[in-house]
């Protein structure tokens, strides 16, 4: 093993040794912002347990930002932290501790790079968007100047471009309560959902193309409960559905649709909404980079940050060395080999 995949195996694994379950990433941005303080001309600001690190700004060259989160959901039992037979084990391996080191290497080569650099460390990428650590630091216009965004998510060393938006909405069944030994008493409001599921489960995921991209627009039931004891016909069934749409439809037009797809005799509440993400990938900046190079360019089919920094202007696409396989895997791990090949990569578009 050379000397950098050396040093990014090492750091890679010296992050997964600090647990940072959504929530609680307090003890890791503690330790990157005592790595970044360190990597003198880079300046280092710490809103909550968000870091943003800027190398030397000068003015007339591209300023691009790379953005990883700290979060990581809970490692499983058997969880492995080590170096073996060319990974690195740990929980956030891939998603996206990798990631991070490759900041961290690059961020102390920042007065060398031909580009502006800034590194976004940030929490609470899981959960509800309105928690995440990144909002507050756009919010307060902290990314304004920035010309390109890349968000390391695992994609494999491929760009994904792009990213579903997302609604989780409650659906509500009502019924009449009753005992079970006489169900004809009441009226089962499981069974008045059923035709609703099936109408989810037969529904097709529909292809929609977007900058010569293909996303699949789904929208299916991901959890279902009723709160009676299991001798009592239930007057109540709750439903959890999620519809993801592509890049292009705004989150009324998606709402819309969902609300249109439940019978009127169901209650409809929006619990959570995150917008599409534009795809950016024919970026002026990105164009030459990824052709000299090779890289493959994909859809992202699922929801990434790159929507958020959407939002407030600034131009992103999803690139990472994570394997999108391993994440939030009991015993994630990722290749050496995708670290050096994702720093490798990183290094030529900052340089150029």
């Amino acid at each position: 093993m050379d000397e950098l995949a050396q040093r990014l195996a090492q750091c890679t694994l010296a992050l997964c040794r600090i647990p940072s379950v959504t929530g609680a990433e307090g003890a890791l941005a503690d330790a990157l912002e005592e790595r970044c303080r360190q990597l003198a001309p880079v300046r280092t600001r710490r809103l909550g347990n968000a870091l943003l690190c800027e190398g030397p700004r000068r003015p007339g060259r591209p300023t691009v930002a790379l953005l990883g989160h700290s979060d990581t959901v809970a490692p499983s039992a058997d969880q492995l932290t080590c170096i073996r037979n060319g990974r690195v084990h740990g929980c956030g391996a891939s998603d996206m501790k990798g990631g991070l080191a490759v900041m961290l290497e690059l961020l102390a080569q920042a007065e060398a790079l031909q580009r502006n650099l800034v590194c976004v460390f940030y929490d609470r990428e899981e959960g509800p968007m309105e928690d995440s650590g990144l909002e507050p630091l756009l919010a307060q216009g902290l990314l304004q100047g920035v010309d390109l965004a890349l968000c390391l998510e695992p994609t494999d060393n491929h760009l994904q471009s792009g990213c579903l938006g997302s609604l989780h909405a409650r659906v509500t069944f009502h019924g009449r309560r009753a005992h079970s030994a006489r169900p004809w008493q009441g009226q089962s409001a499981l069974s008045a959902a059923l035709p609703f599921l099936a109408q989810l489960a037969c529904r097709e995921r529909r292809e929609v193309r977007v900058g010569g991209l293909s996303f699949y627009e789904v929208m299916i039931a991901t959890t279902a409960h009723t709160d009676n004891p299991r001798n009592v016909v239930p007057d109540r069934f709750v439903i959890n559905v999620n519809h993801r749409f592509a890049p292009g439809r705004d989150l009324a037009e998606a709402e819309a649709e969902l609300r249109a797809q439940v019978p009127p005799e169901a209650e409809v509440v929006i619990v959570d909404r995150a917008p599409a993400g534009p795809v950016c990938h024919d970026h002026p900046l990105l164009v030459p980079w990824r052709e000299a190079l090779g890289i493959p360019v994909e859809p992202k089919q699922a929801w990434t940050d790159v929507a958020r920094l959407g939002r407030y202007g600034v131009p992103a696409v999803n690139f990472g060395p994570g394997e999108t396989a391993q994440a939030h895997q009991a015993r994630e791990s990722i290749p050496i080999e995708n670290l050096v090949i994702h720093y490798q990569a990183l290094r030529h578009l900052l340089a150029a």
